[in-house]
């Protein structure tokens, strides 16, 4: 079968994969759709393990079951996500299975084989292959969710509404400035304003401000590459103070720092946007004992059984338009324009379409 794979210098397209079937607990799936996410590029220059096929947004079809799986069927539509806790370590054990070493992928696997020798797995997902092995516990059904919405919800929707609604914990009242107007940054904005926040958007693309404000931002704040941390909170307390929320997504330590300067005493700083391997931040102390809250979190603090049916729900309602943040869905063998049109920041989200 075809996929994307990193052999340890670039990424390629290969025929050359194939995957195991699947035991007990999992299905194979159809790959559909599948976004592309800055973590997918952050692992190559990561110098991740490989070889390994990327991609951890997928939308797809079941097309075979393990032998003791009853609760799903051939043929049905589903989002894939990335949280499979083991269920007996000492992390699950205390109730906090997002802290599992099995749910982020981080204890490796290889399900795939490539050129006849074993390919790693990323994020229990690699959805840049057309056909993977899943665990059940990891997958919602979608109906008739078009795919290419679907696979977002594995990744920048939900980090997003959860970083607005359990890390942030938003509400009505609350001033929620949202940093970096990409795939998570639409869908913090969305989760704040449906919790009844009056969310602020900003970003150093000035074309990001109608998706901003369609996602239900009511103001928005174009910045530059020029200014440094001081600078950038000045111009957020100018515009949108007090601020009791502020959500960094898009990953620059400068926009970090500034964050957690122009928050207001008392505020909180949820850094959720992924950043360049060995990035640093410098945080002045005095503001942090004089009043700050700095959270971070894998998938925004998501809990998959709550928010993945949930947020299914809210797009087939459109109560969060998903169509609108898919910019174009790219055929895999078009992968490369798809990663440069995201890098370059012209795409809310870049999708692939496994089955051309």
């Amino acid at each position: 079968m075809r996929g994307i794979i990193f052999d340890g210098e670039r990424l390629q397209l290969t025929d050359e994969l194939e995957v195991r079937d699947p035991g007990p607990g999992e299905v194979r799936i159809r790959v559909l759709r599948s976004g592309i996410c800055h973590s997918d590029l952050n692992m190559v220059q990561a110098n991740a393990r490989a070889p390994v096929v990327l991609g951890h947004e997928a939308a797809g079809e079941i097309i075979a079951l393990g032998p003791d799986v009853s609760d799903f069927s051939v043929g049905e539509r589903v989002v894939v996500g990335t949280q499979t806790p083991c269920g007996t370590c000492r992390e699950c054990a205390r109730g906090t299975p997002a802290n599992c070493d099995e749910t982020w992928g981080i204890t490796p696997r290889t399900p795939f084989t490539w050129k006849g020798q074993p390919a790693y797995s990323f994020a229990n997902v690699s959805s840049f292959a057309q056909e993977i092995v899943a665990r059940t516990t990891q997958l919602y059904r979608t109906g008739d969710l078009p795919p290419a919405q679907a696979a977002l919800i594995g990744c920048a929707v939900s980090t997003g509404y959860a970083a607005a609604r359990v890390l942030g914990e938003a509400g009505p009242g609350d001033r929620v400035v949202v940093i970096g107007v990409g795939g998570i940054g639409v869908n913090a904005i969305a989760g704040a304003h449906l919790a009844g926040a009056e969310v602020f958007a900003v970003d150093l693309n000035p074309d990001k401000e109608g998706a901003a404000r369609q996602a239900g931002a009511t103001g928005f704040l174009a910045t530059s590459r020029d200014m440094d941390r001081d600078a950038l909170a000045k111009a957020m307390r100018a515009a949108f103070a007090p601020i009791d929320i502020i959500i960094e997504c898009s990953g620059a330590p400068v926009a970090a720092g500034a964050a957690v300067s122009a928050a207001k005493r008392g505020g909180k700083v949820v850094l959720i946007g992924q950043t360049r391997p060995g990035a640093r931040l410098d945080l002045s102390l005095d503001e942090m004992t004089f009043g700050r809250e700095v959270i971070g979190r894998l998938n925004g603090g998501a809990r998959p059984e709550i928010h993945y049916p949930e947020l299914i729900e809210h797009a087939r309602a459109r109560r969060i338009d998903l169509s609108a943040q898919v910019t174009q869905v790219w055929p895999m063998a078009e992968f490369e324009a798809a990663i440069a049109a995201l890098k370059a920041g012209q795409v809310t989200r870049a999708v692939l379409d496994l089955t051309i």
